[in-house]
């Protein structure tokens, strides 16, 4: 009987299809389920993202404030009109940004190494703490990995020269346009500047640029710019944002500590830190395989990508000493270098089998445990944080979300009055524009009872108006201080 090969077999061929078809479920999964769950609520941050979104105005020039991360503010402001002050309504934008930041990154790596590489990866970002945690916090931190994905993606394409590569061009100009309204963002393209000066290839590439291409190339990047300009003209002070300085320079002794410690939030296992991070940002697992990808990239330093990863974290090193606490602009460096030393590692061991089909697939086989134990334990320790600890529920408040679910029970021809606390009022205000009749007031300026009344446990005895037994309470899950309204009528 013949046996036929197992590069014949239907599912063998069609093996990255698959892969790639059971990462997107993969992906989707992971980011559209348990949307308030994990995380549980709204962070001061989201809250804040939320506020300034809904106060952009389409009939007149955004404020000098306005101006930083706008393309996300302005996303973000047609969720929350369209679903609410929800977890799909805040964080619909970081969720879709998240999924092509990883989309352009696997599609980057897919350029630089095999398919196999590319998945493996892949499926190493989209489980990641890090990731997840991004992904799946409504603030425009997430526009930082997808602008620069999506600008890498961009230049590796135009690089190479392949097929469309000057359609790409036009995307890079428009991205490239796009996210200087990004702090950190400036950094890529100093970056960038630094490895053209010395890389004879990107040079090339410069000097065989059309002049016509270049102009017009300048010409839609300056009108894309008009905004910030305006915004930089009204408030200078933005370029320190764009350029993330603080208004006040550490000392040395300061700024030494600074950087260990965002050295700590980084790596150090023992760091068990909670914020709306969860911290270390990578797994000891991951350390391995970055530490093989920078042993890599010096010993191809002749590279264009070398030159590109290592002058950039070069610059960015100093700069996350200002800000230890949010290094989201390492992320994308950081994943692209852990995939060079997956590649690392795994074409070590190819070299170890070099004509031994069965034991090349029997030696494969601790890559593929590392690489589950890898996936289990980061998905772990984002979902278990999220669920079960306390420091992270402190954090995030649920209130928002338990207004907004009420709120919408209402009949649609009643009134409702919403009295908040004053470091709520904002957004609860976001939440009753969206319902005619509804408004949100502090406990001091209301002053009679019509309708229904949803008021804050916290300024019960601060109302003056007398208030009768309430028709219903409403609280959340949590054990301490669960009672967060009552609704009178």
């Amino acid at each position: 009987m013949n046996i036929r090969p197992i590069s014949d077999w239907t599912l063998y061929k069609h093996r990255f299809l698959v892969a790639y078809t059971s990462l997107a479920i993969i992906l989707i999964a992971l980011l559209a389920l348990f949307p308030s769950q994990m995380p549980p609520g709204l962070s001061l941050s989201e809250q804040q993202s939320v506020v300034s979104s809904s106060s952009i105005s389409f009939t007149e020039l955004p404020s000098a404030l306005q101006v930083i991360d706008l393309p996300y503010h302005i996303l973000q402001k047609f969720t929350v009109q369209f679903f609410g002050v929800t977890p799909y309504g805040v964080r619909l934008p970081s969720l879709f940004f998240g999924a092509m930041a990883v989309l352009c990154l696997s599609f980057i790596i897919k350029r630089w190494f095999k398919t196999n590489i590319a998945i493996a990866s892949s499926l190493l970002i989209i489980t990641s703490c890090w990731f997840l945690t991004l992904a799946r916090l409504g603030t425009p931190d997430i526009m930082t990995p997808f602008w620069t994905s999506l600008l890498v993606l961009s230049a590796t394409y135009i690089s190479q020269q392949t097929n469309r590569w000057h359609i790409w061009k036009a995307v890079f100009v428009v991205s490239a346009a796009l996210s200087l309204y990004t702090p950190y963002m400036a950094y890529l393209f100093v970056a960038a500047l630094i490895a053209a000066a010395a890389q004879p290839h990107l040079r090339y590439i410069i000097r065989q640029s059309s002049k016509f291409g270049i102009t017009a190339g300048a010409f839609f990047f300056a009108i894309l710019l008009a905004p910030l300009g305006w915004g930089i003209y009204k408030a200078p002070a933005i370029l320190r944002q764009i350029f993330a300085v603080p208004g006040e320079i550490p000392g040395p002794l300061q700024f030494g500590q600074d950087l260990l410690q965002a050295v700590s939030n980084l790596v150090n296992p023992y760091n068990l830190t909670e914020t709306q991070f969860i911290f270390p940002l990578i797994s000891v697992c991951m350390l391995a395989l970055v530490m093989c990808g920078f042993y890599r990239l010096f010993k191809d330093f002749h590279s264009v990508r070398a030159h590109v990863l290592l002058i950039w974290i070069a610059l960015l090193v100093p700069i996350i000493g200002f800000y230890p606490s949010n290094l989201t602009v390492l992320f994308v460096p950081i994943m692209l270098i852990m995939a060079i030393g997956l590649n690392a590692v795994v074409r070590y061991w190819y070299r170890m089998f070099p004509a031994n089909p069965y034991a090349r697939i029997f030696g494969l086989a601790p890559l593929f445990l590392l690489v589950a134990v890898m996936v289990q334990y980061d998905y772990q320790r984002y979902a278990y944080n999220m669920l079960y600890s306390p420091q992270i529920g402190q954090v995030f408040n649920m209130d928002a979300f338990l207004l907004q679910n009420e709120i919408n029970k209402l009949p649609a021809s009643s009134s409702a009055t919403i009295v908040a606390p004053q470091k709520d009022l904002a957004l609860y205000q976001v939440i009753a524009e969206r319902r005619p009749n509804t408004q949100a007031q502090l406990a001091s300026q209301v002053s009679s009872v019509v309708g229904t009344y949803i008021v804050a446990e916290s300024e019960v005895t601060n109302t003056s108006i007398g208030l009768s037994i309430p028709i219903k309470l409403i609280v959340n899950d949590r054990k301490d201080d669960s009672l967060r309204f009552r609704l009178y009528q």
